[in-house]
């Protein structure tokens, strides 16, 4: 067996400006979240004037929310619970990930749509027949938000503290500087179980998205509740339910992605998964909630389009690139153009991704400002999503290309460049 030193070689290289860039992520995510809800609310008008007083926002909400805080503990962690039970159901595939440098390879349970069925059919049935109202999470929506900003800082730190019970822990070949506040923002494990419940799989896809849909519908039911239900609220929650059951749907393509075969599991992904996507891409129901749009056909079959345009570049971009990984004599893409490189790789330069680096990124943009635009052009709040959407993405490309560079080697990889020059969009380099 590999010595612990050669198994799990001290991180050389910082991302995210190091460990004062980690310790910032630390204070502003937390505030971004409780921020943009505080902003997004009847005090705050969904103006961006409220920005005056931010902090004036939170703590008012935050006075408001103490109340109900045991309770939102109880959901929230009711929730995350229920997913690592449903996780055993004997339902859907049981498939192999990625082989591992320690040459094990780990088994998944892919049933992450099953789930998504029972969550969705089981809250509706349970509304209609009166024994919840899913319109209480909107009405206390501060108070979840909240809550899952400290649940997910626990569980960070115990994440960090339980990457070192064993030296023959695999550890994220970027999260194992020894600079604590770093690794625990990075995620020092890679792959954290209990027994064989894959922590990081699970949070990547089921409570976080399954969540962010449930909590539109909760939103929808408060606006019909109200009387202040809106065409654009509906078709969000219609467009972005779509979008969580397409994700399931490819569910063990995950396997190959970043987040899953590079990144460890610390703060970075668990905030993300938890608090962020369903408290942050939520702000355009919560928007419409207190601001109901009205469209007219015109600029709803705009808005339908762009998605529809945008669905079609991520959804076929990633179907190519799986296809090609899985089988490249499959008649689909067995036409396509590829760059030999000297590891006897090949490197895809004809199709989409022979048109820019990232097709799947720039349809992925595109879907999601198509649904900001639903919530109409007079303010400015719901456009959060796609803008900080945009950042990461640039930010994301910057370190798949970092990571194929010391894949492929420097030589290799600019000769790629030069094939396929495009970043993102034909502008953005």
């Amino acid at each position: 067996m590999k010595g612990a030193g050669v198994l799990n070689p001290r991180t050389k290289e910082y991302e995210w400006l190091g460990p004062f860039g980690a310790t910032m992520m630390f204070i502003s995510l937390p505030l971004t979240v409780l921020g943009l809800n505080a902003m997004c609310s009847e005090d705050g008008g969904c103006e961006l004037s409220s920005a005056l007083n931010f902090f004036g926002l939170i703590e008012s909400e935050i006075r408001k929310a103490i109340p109900n805080l045991a309770w939102a503990a109880g959901i929230e962690i009711g929730w995350i619970l229920l997913h690592c039970l449903l996780y055993f159901l004997p339902i859907g595939s049981v498939v192999k990930g990625m082989p591992l440098r320690d040459g094990k390879t780990l088994t998944y349970n892919i049933n992450a749509l099953h789930i998504f069925f029972m969550c969705h059919i089981a809250a509706a049935l349970l509304h209609l027949i009166g024994m919840i109202d899913l319109g209480v999470l909107a009405e206390n929506f501060f108070a979840l938000a909240l809550m899952s900003v400290i649940i997910t800082a626990v569980a960070s730190v115990g994440l960090y503290i339980a990457s070192y019970r064993s030296s023959n822990t695999l550890c994220a070949l970027g999260g194992n500087s020894g600079n604590f506040i770093y690794d625990m923002w990075v995620g020092r494990e890679l792959n954290p179980r209990i027994g064989s419940l894959d922590l990081k799989f699970m949070f990547e896809l089921r409570p976080g998205l399954i969540g962010w849909s449930l909590l539109n519908w909760a939103h929808v039911a408060r606006a019909y509740e109200t009387g202040n239900l809106g065409s654009a609220i509906v078709l969000v929650s219609i467009l972005e339910s779509f979008y969580v059951f397409e994700a399931l749907l490819f569910e063990a393509g995950n396997l190959t992605m970043m987040d899953i075969v590079v990144d460890g599991f610390g703060y970075m992904l668990c905030f993300g998964d938890l608090t962020w996507v369903p408290f942050i891409y939520t702000l355009k129901t919560r928007f419409l909630l207190l601001n109901p749009q009205h469209h007219d056909n015109i600029y709803l079959g705009f808005c339908m389009g762009m998605f529809a345009v945008g669905y079609m570049l991520f959804r076929c971009s990633n179907s190519e690139k799986d296809r090609f990984r899985k089988n490249p004599k499959d008649p689909r893409v067995a036409h396509l153009k590829v760059m030999k490189t000297s590891a006897g790789k090949s490197l895809l330069i004809s199709g989409y991704w022979g048109v820019c680096r990232h097709p799947n990124y720039v349809g992925d943009w595109l879907i999601t400002t198509a649904w900001s635009l639903l919530a109409g052009t007079t303010y400015a709040l719901p456009y959060f999503q796609p803008l900080y959407f945009a950042i990461l993405l640039v930010h994301r490309q910057f370190r798949d290309e970092h990571s194929m560079e010391q894949k492929y080697g420097k030589e290799d990889w600019e000769k790629f460049c030069k094939l396929v020059p495009y970043r993102l969009f034909p502008y953005v380099y």
